[in-house]
């Protein structure tokens, strides 16, 4: 039975070539007439399917002649896209990660190139990040080289990668926030009133910042009047031009790669200097967090507050696909940096639970919100030293915080209990601290056992924490 085109949720439309949507969790896209055929060719070339076999691509098949197929029109032809495993996007990621992803649309520039094809965009949107790797997804953007030799996407890939790169790099500028308040990347003359002195004139800043808006006026007289048609050039020297871009501007990247910071962030080095555990308590919760999420019913584990990764990575090394949310850029770097290098299945994601990423794009309808995304993905929650930052941090009520489980939907939930006289806890909550005075072990348990059994309790030796496996009632 044909899936009906009015009921799948339109995600983009800014290509005239096409558009994608969604239902149920899977990703179709339409493709005009015009360009099927370059399409098909796309998918039969075999540097384009040694990327999809790579991960570089999602793989993608036309729907004509399955059951499931979407009813075509006389405009379009439908394909479905694997769809990516809980993807991250560029307002969820860290500046390594939008580091990663700029190389990697310029590899796939310079392969494509070597064959005969060109990408016509450049954004940062296009690169989804799943498990820690990135994935280009946008298949309409490739179209057969033309003989201008110019790259139409240039200002768009230093919008997008290397001037939120510069920003963090010159001025501490998170590039995550960026793409909140601008979706399709830093204008030049919004970054040149934040880059000033010597540093304007050095490069990159100076070719990707200060010469476009110099002549940003001029550029719009330029765009104002007749236009303009780029001269024909021989194939071999339309290779060659764009094939030195590529390369000067991946010099430019390499210049910007974000290194570990000369001052730790708060949560970055959690592991090592934290003094609140003792070496027996590190070994209890260890295995009290493995023996719960090596459950069979448990596949699917979203980690908050996951500082540098620790617990992820027993989830993931016990064969579950892991999600892992955290607010501190050094530390979720850092556990970036290891997934680089070692294959696990860990999707970082940067996030600040008490304000979750938002909606993004048209009428906020062309990324969900994290909250959306995340409901009913995950068989289990972890949040591990998480309950009492919500408590002093956000203000938030136990209700709240069970009410904030709930709206996720998971089985499970492995918590961590921190009593108010524990001396971290006293510690974040400051002039505060008797607030909490009247909160106790016995109110947790009242107010989380309305909606969850407790499955099993680890108290640890330091008196003041209690470690949980919780299962929802209904």
């Amino acid at each position: 039975m044909a899936i009906n085109i009015k009921a799948v949720q339109k995600v983009s439309w800014r290509d005239p070539a096409g558009f994608v949507a969604k239902k149920n969790g899977r990703i179709f896209r339409a493709v005009s007439t015009h360009k099927i055929a370059d399409i098909q060719a796309l998918f039969n070339a075999p540097w384009y399917c040694k990327g999809v076999a790579d991960g570089w691509f999602p793989a993608s098949e036309w729907l004509e002649g399955r059951e499931d197929s979407v009813s075509d029109s006389a405009e379009f032809r439908w394909l479905e896209h694997r769809a990516i495993d809980f993807p991250c996007y560029p307002h969820e990621i860290t500046a390594l990660q939008l580091y990663d992803a700029a190389k990697m649309t310029l590899l796939i520039a310079r392969t494509a190139l070597e064959h005969g094809w060109i990408i016509k965009d450049a954004s940062a949107w296009n690169i989804l990040f799943e498990h820690g790797n990135p994935v280009f997804c946008d298949i309409l953007s490739f179209e057969r080289i033309d003989a201008s030799g110019i790259w139409v996407a240039y200002a768009q890939f230093c919008r997008h990668f290397l001037t939120p790169l510069l920003l963090y790099r010159n001025a501490g500028m998170q590039t995550s926030a960026l793409f909140v308040q601008y979706r399709d990347g830093v204008q030049p003359e919004q970054a040149r009133r934040i880059i000033s002195g010597w540093r304007a004139y050095m490069q990159p800043v100076l070719e990707v910042v200060t010469l476009p808006a110099f002549f940003g006026s001029m550029r719009q007289l330029r765009t104002s009047g007749a236009k303009h048609t780029p001269k024909a050039r021989p194939p071999e020297l339309v290779k060659f031009l764009l094939m030195r871009t590529f390369k000067r501007l991946e010099k430019h990247l390499d210049k910007l790669k974000p290194a570990s910071s000369a001052k730790p962030t708060k949560w970055e080095n959690y592991e090592a200097d934290r003094d609140h555990y003792s070496t027996p308590d590190v070994l209890v919760k260890t295995a009290f967090v493995r023996a719960a999420v090596e459950r069979p019913d448990i596949v699917t584990v979203l980690d908050l507050g996951c500082n540098a990764g620790e617990f992820s990575k027993v989830a993931a090394k016990a064969g579950k696909k892991v999600v892992a949310a955290d607010y501190d850029h050094g530390a979720l770097s850092r556990l970036y940096q290891q997934l680089r290098d070692a294959a696990l299945p860990i999707s970082p994601i940067l996030l600040d639970i008490g304000r979750p990423t938002p909606a993004v794009g048209w009428m906020n309808q062309e990324v969900d919100s994290f909250m959306v995304r995340a409901a009913g993905k995950f068989d289990c929650i972890m949040a591990l030293g998480l309950v009492h930052h919500l408590l002093v941090s956000e203000r938030a009520s136990l209700p709240m915080i069970l009410e904030f489980f709930l709206s996720l939907a998971p089985r499970f939930l492995v918590l961590e209990w921190i009593e108010p006289q524990d001396r971290r806890f006293a510690e974040i909550a400051g002039i505060n601290e008797a607030l909490y005075s009247s909160m106790s072990i016995d109110s947790f348990e009242s107010i989380f056992s309305e909606k969850y059994t407790i499955e099993k309790k680890q108290p640890l030796v330091a008196g003041n924490r209690t470690l949980y496996l919780l299962e929802r009632k209904d």
